[in-house]
């Protein structure tokens, strides 16, 4: 009896313990993934769009209010560059080799003329340039086109 009432104590410790562990959520569970488009037409499918994430509750709502516009008063979406794709940022097929920094972008209503650019053709293409010296991307014509299913 002894030996038995430590054991049920250790018992009933660890099952209590174990019921209140809280489970953890995913980190990716708490972002909200979009997908960038662009006005003009695109001669390789690569460059007709990207993927980015954010968990920022006032950017949320900006890209929600800009879902309701016209795609022509949509505004650009720009950040900083970071190596890797965050496990998201693909176009169908193809992963690119650089993603949004998250939380270090946003919508603009104009960038530099540097920023311009295409997805793959410039950036996956010319991948260091991108990500030693120009450092952030705002495409004249990218806009947000969709929010994304929360599989991601």
């Amino acid at each position: 009896m002894k030996l038995l009432k430590p054991f049920i104590i250790l018992s009933t410790a660890i099952t209590l313990l174990s019921a209140c562990k809280k489970e953890k959520a995913s980190p990716d569970s708490d972002y909200t993934y979009y997908e960038v488009g662009f006005k003009s037409q695109s001669a390789d499918w690569r460059d007709t769009s990207f993927v980015v994430r954010t968990m920022n509750a006032v950017l949320i709502q900006q890209i929600d209010a800009q879902l309701a516009l016209p795609v022509a008063q949509r505004k650009i979406v720009t950040g900083a560059l970071v190596a890797g794709s965050g496990g998201y940022n693909k176009n169908a097929s193809h992963t690119f080799k650089w993603h949004f920094k998250e939380n270090d972008w946003n919508l603009a209503d104009v960038t530099i003329e540097i920023y311009d650019g295409k997805p793959y053709t410039d950036i996956d293409q010319h991948f260091d340039y991108w990500i030693d010296t120009v450092k952030r991307y705002g495409a004249w014509g990218s806009y947000i086109k969709r929010k994304m299913p929360d599989e991601n």
